[in-house]
């Protein structure tokens, strides 16, 4: 067993190079490198003893999803004696009736011609030989999950051992917290939500994988150990070699036991100052096909509430079901627009407008009103932030605008001291 490892200033100095290193891949929205990929996923194949795979390359994630769909939706009525026959023009048909109308609604036509043409080429194409033979069953989520865990599951057990025997807890904090956050809940985590809402409305599976690509932060976790100076057999330094080559070549990855799916990057990637998801004006994450999702500090909303928020019935934002899309959603019409449909009580006016009212409402999901200081803030307009009926500052019930304005900033209401200029 090597020996025992302190994060010394040095090595800790490099745990933050890799940590900007593996955010820098996570953020690339250049072309995917597919020929690095496949040449890397090839030899994990190999690792496990399984022969290169069929190779099927997509401009999206949810290309990815559509394109499982079509093979799972079709292969049950599918005779293989009949099959060349069909796939000249009755398979076609049926696609057409059984996902594309389903799809019209959900996605668009512009989107749904787009990846009718990608997919349907694609489909045709790649079917064949003895891919036929084994499909129905690589199609289900055991033999899926099963090759997942040779890929991926074993190899990161194996690692994560040794890395925990040389090294302990000592990088979590600084290298897997803080890119699982970035990378992992923020980027992946997100878009999987999306794709699992979006497949659900249009009655489709969401197929979901292992493999992230580019926001692979455990492979980045095993990495940072290995540059400070962990030391892993040579087998495994070659898997983990592999997987950090296709983290830096393309996006989520479906592998199958003949055949593999691989995905481009976004075109387009906003986050703000948090390194949450936002856009103020259109995506937040963008793929080349058209897909993606809208997101305002994080949370993700309608892209019509982003792209056509002048014409958004204030109504619309209130009636929705998610707290926390229905506070984004008013921070993006503005507090003025909303209040027009709220039935604002005021508690305590101070009679200024740069210190505020302490007001309640009454918010779709709240058992009671909440809570609110309105106030006009010089740099972002009217502001309208919860407040709690008792500061957890200095234990006191917060009854009066100012005592609110006090809370907002951590301090007690007898040392708080309200500035005479804002800015």
């Amino acid at each position: 067993m090597a020996a025992k490892l302190d994060l010394t200033p040095e090595r800790s100095a490099i745990i933050q190079q890799v940590y900007a290193d593996h955010l820098k891949i996570g953020l690339c929205t250049a072309p995917a490198d597919f020929d690095a990929a496949e040449a890397a996923i090839e030899r994990l194949y190999a690792s496990i003893g399984k022969k290169r795979p069929y190779f099927v390359r997509l401009s999206s994630p949810l290309g990815a999803e559509l394109y499982i769909n079509l093979l799972c939706k079709t292969w049950p009525e599918i005779d293989r004696g009949q099959l060349w026959d069909q796939l000249g023009g009755q398979l076609w048909d049926q696609l057409g009736g059984q996902l594309w109308d389903q799809l019209r609604d959900q996605l668009g036509d512009q989107l749904r011609d787009q990846l009718g043409g990608q997919l349907g080429g694609q489909l045709w194409d790649q079917l064949g030989g003895q891919l036929w033979d084994q499909l129905r069953d690589q199609l289900g989520d055991q033999l899926r999950d099963q090759l997942g865990g040779q890929l991926g599951g074993q190899l990161w057990d194996q690692l994560r051992g040794q890395l925990r025997d040389q090294l302990g807890g000592q990088l979590r904090g600084q290298l897997w917290d803080q890119l699982r956050d970035q990378l992992g809940d923020q980027l992946g985590g997100q878009l999987g939500d999306q794709l699992r809402g979006q497949l659900w409305k249009s009655k489709l599976s969401f197929m979901g994988t292992w493999f992230w690509g580019q926001w692979d932060y455990l492979w980045a976790w095993l990495d940072g150990g290995r540059r400070v100076g962990a030391v892993y057999p040579d087998k495994l330094n070659a898997s983990l070699d592999d997987h950090l080559i296709v983290c830096r070549s393309i996006g989520w990855w479906y592998p199958f036991n003949d055949f593999c799916i691989l995905t481009d990057r976004p075109e387009h990637l906003s986050r703000d100052a948090e390194g949450r998801l936002h856009n103020e004006t259109g995506a937040s994450l963008r793929y080349r096909d058209g897909t993606g999702l809208h997101a305002w500090h994080g949370t993700r909303v309608p892209a019509h509430w982003i792209e056509q928020k002048d014409s958004v019935d204030p109504s619309e934002i209130i009636k929705a079901a998610n707290v926390e899309q229905r506070a984004a959603g008013a921070a993006i019409l503005g507090w003025p627009r909303m209040l027009s449909v709220l039935k604002a009580r005021v508690i305590n006016d101070s009679g200024s407008p740069d210190i505020g009212q302490l007001i309640e409402l009454n918010l779709p999901g709240l058992r009671e009103p909440g809570r609110f200081l309105k106030a006009e803030c010089p740099r972002n307009g009217t502001i309208v932030e919860g407040v709690p009926r008792v500061s957890d500052i200095d234990g006191l019930p917060i009854e009066t605008a100012l005592h609110a304005q006090a809370w907002r900033i951590g301090d007690p209401l007898s040392e708080y001291q309200h500035p005479a200029v804002r800015t």
